[in-house]
């Protein structure tokens, strides 16, 4: 395993949920610095670099759910894995995952879809450094076997989770509420002086509500 004092660039075989439609491919993509610090969800030094996936001005909508594999014929696919997915509305629904769930895109029902590819990664910690207190995450090829656990699996019973439903209906509210927040900024800068020349921190860039 090379430290990530000697390389902070990886290449490693993830899989990929393309937007398409398109079916599930295991394919190589990269990990560093630049991906980490464009990820919202990153905490760890290097990440994968989605904003190829999906443009600079998308990955604040980027989002992260992790998986616990285990008990499966082949040990190889035990271990931890992040799904990356997108929930901006400039992205197209993800037609793969509509397909693996059973929806039709143009008829989705009340439950959101995923935005944009999905990308499925294998992480692994490496020892804490000890010169600079930088946290870092070691990446592993994806194992095929984990494709028929995912798609027969987790990702069917995902989608139907509470939790899923709840997480995005509750984000879709305070983008909601941050858009009163923006609309009535001008109003709460004369109230309050001391907001005079300052931005919401909430525009229309930040809420993804431009058009693309």
């Amino acid at each position: 395993m090379q430290h990530p004092h000697e390389s902070i660039v990886l290449v490693r075989n993830v899989i990929l949920y393309p937007a398409d439609g398109g079916e599930p491919r295991i394919t190589p993509m990269t990990f560093n610095e630049e991906g980490a610090r464009a990820n919202p969800c990153g905490i760890f030094a290097i990440n994968v670099d989605l904003r190829g996936l999906y443009g600079d001005r998308n990955m604040y909508a980027t989002r992260q759910q992790l998986v616990t594999i285990h008990s499966q014929p082949d040990p190889n696919s035990h271990g931890v894995y992040d799904i990356f997915y997108n929930i901006s509305p400039r992205l197209p629904t993800n037609v793969c995952m509509a397909r693996l769930v059973g929806v039709d895109p143009a008829r989705p029902g009340k439950r959101p879809l995923w935005r944009g590819d999905v990308v499925v990664v294998k992480s692994e910690k490496w020892p804490s450094l000890k010169i600079g207190g930088r946290q870092y995450m070691n990446y592993t090829d994806i194992p095929p076997a984990v494709l028929d656990v995912l798609n027969s699996n987790f990702i069917p019973q995902w989608y139907n989770s509470r939790a899923w439903g709840d997480s995005l209906q509750e984000e879709q509210m305070s983008n909601n509420e941050a858009s009163k927040v923006e609309q009535n900024w001008p109003v709460y800068q004369k109230i309050h002086p001391s907001l005079s020349g300052t931005r919401s921190g909430y525009d229309k860039k930040t809420l993804g509500t431009s058009g693309a």
